[in-house]
């Protein structure tokens, strides 16, 4: 809903300092729904609480929140359809036309854009022999994944388009993590497939923004709905000791792992034969492996989430992951058979509360109970589909987890993301190299198999938590 005309009118001719505390007046006299909604008038609202996190830390570290990714565009491409088709996919996502500026009263606003500005570089390198020219794409891929983007300054995407032969190119997208996930990827490649076919008219802007939900967070959170639940929330875990920070802070590590096909798929047909997915059967094995390391008959493991818990921010452009706290109870001595009825409980509650920013509910500067992250992606595969074009996914670099999903890296042990394909369940570990070594991160993976291939011998049996 929209502010009427003259209110707005009458904002606007307010200084600025006044205009913000007059708009934060008019919201706090505004019910809070339970879920986003398009927010009231045009101007700044205040960032969410992950990318209030990213920002502060981006100041100290630039290029700590660049992802990057590429693709290789093999047919007739016409450029200038494609740069048309990046601007009117800005155009359509304010979360691509978003800057974070420190108001007058000395607080973080986000500020969205009227129009939008494509960053892009373009090189030929047909000249070059194929081996020379898979030399510079490779160089482009590693300097994209370093480019320092500028959420303050609005700098939050930055293009490449490489010619690497007559009928071939590779695109390269870098992307600020404040404002765009792995979820982005596939309604940004959607979105450009469609304005490169139909052109930028065929774009409505979608039923909610990312400015919309940091909006709606703030005040669902400072509302009673948003307190009570989080005093509830935080009471699940006040038992649950912080995770120990490193004494040489934080240095990201990365490592391919890959679970063994045998007895990972016994495993997970014992989960579904108990109804737990393939998520929930190794999420409860692990717990298992993260008890008996750490002594302990109860867990925290954290995992990301989508966090579009509203149906509309699925065609939405932003950062809306959130990590999600799961307590897991070994308590008794259970079967694995338990486990998985226990689990599938913990997750379900877990994921209803994924309102609740990991920053607020464990705000205190205290690290969070969990030093271990896992993760079972699932993002929509959308393929970017072009007239006459083929497209495939070039490797690009590992991805920067942790620094974004743990609100102290230091307490952070390892990030372990995995995708299931053609039956193989394999992916990348994230990890501190002050926490752990290679052969930890590797620890973890062998003992979920471990721990599978017993639940599957002797389903009945007592798990035991000791070291």
């Amino acid at each position: 809903m929209a502010e009427p005309a003259g209110l707005e009118g009458a904002l606007s001719a307010l200084p600025e300092a006044k205009r913000e505390l007059a708009r934060l007046m008019l919201a706090a006299r505004r019910p809070v729904p339970a879920h986003p909604v398009p927010r009231s008038g045009a101007g700044p609202v205040p960032p969410t609480a992950l990318q209030a996190r990213v920002w502060r830390r981006e100041r100290r570290r630039p290029a700590v929140a660049t992802g990057s990714h590429a693709l290789r565009l093999t047919g007739p491409l016409d450029p200038r359809r494609l740069t048309e088709a990046l601007t009117a996919v800005l155009r359509r996502h304010e979360a691509l036309r978003t800057r974070l500026a420190v108001s007058a009263t000395g607080q973080p606003r986000l500020h969205v854009e009227d129009e939008p500005v494509l960053r892009l570089t373009r090189a030929d390198l047909s000249g070059f022999t194929p081996q020379a020219a898979a030399e510079r794409v490779a160089v482009a891929l590693t300097e994209s994944a370093s480019t320092v983007l500028d959420l303050e300054a609005g700098r939050t995407s930055a293009f490449r388009l490489l010619r690497t032969a007559a009928d071939e190119h590779v695109l390269i997208l870098a992307s600020h993590l404040a404002v765009f996930d792995g979820w982005s990827s596939g309604v940004f490649l959607a979105d450009l497939a469609a304005a490169y076919r139909g052109g930028g008219g065929a774009l409505d802007p979608p039923a909610l923004q990312l400015p919309d939900h940091a909006d709606w967070q703030h005040r669902w959170l400072a509302a009673a709905d948003g307190t009570a639940e989080l005093a509830r929330r935080r009471a699940v875990f006040a038992a649950d000791p912080p995770a120990p920070r490193a004494p040489g802070g934080f240095e990201r590590g990365h490592l391919p792992v890959r679970l063994a096909r045998g007895p990972v798929q016994a495993g997970l047909e014992l989960g579904a034969a108990e109804g737990a997915t393939p998520f929930m059967t190794l999420l409860a094995a692990l717990a298992v492996v993260l008890a008996r390391r750490e002594g302990r008959t109860s867990v925290v493991i954290g995992t990301p989430a989508a966090g579009r818990f509203a149906t509309a921010l699925e065609g939405a452009v932003g950062q809306f992951t959130t990590v999600v706290p799961i307590r897991l109870d070994l308590a008794g001595g259970p079967s694995f058979r338990e486990l998985l009825h226990r689990t599938r409980t913990a997750v379900a509650e877990a994921l209803a509360h994924q309102r609740l920013p990991v920053d607020v509910l464990f705000g205190d500067g205290t690290p969070p109970p969990y030093g271990v992250l896992f993760a079972l992606h699932n993002y929509p595969a959308v393929p970017l589909d072009l007239p006459g074009i083929r497209v495939g996914q070039l490797p690009g670099p590992p991805a920067r987890h942790l620094e974004l999903y743990s609100p102290d890296p230091a307490a952070a042990l390892a990030c372990v993301g995995l995708v299931e394909r053609d039956g193989e369940i394999g992916g990348t570990a994230e990890y501190n190299r002050h926490a752990a070594t290679p052969e930890d991160v590797r620890g973890l993976l062998s003992g979920i198999e471990d721990v599978l291939d017993t639940a599957v011998t002797a389903p009945a049996s007592p798990l035991t938590t000791r070291h």
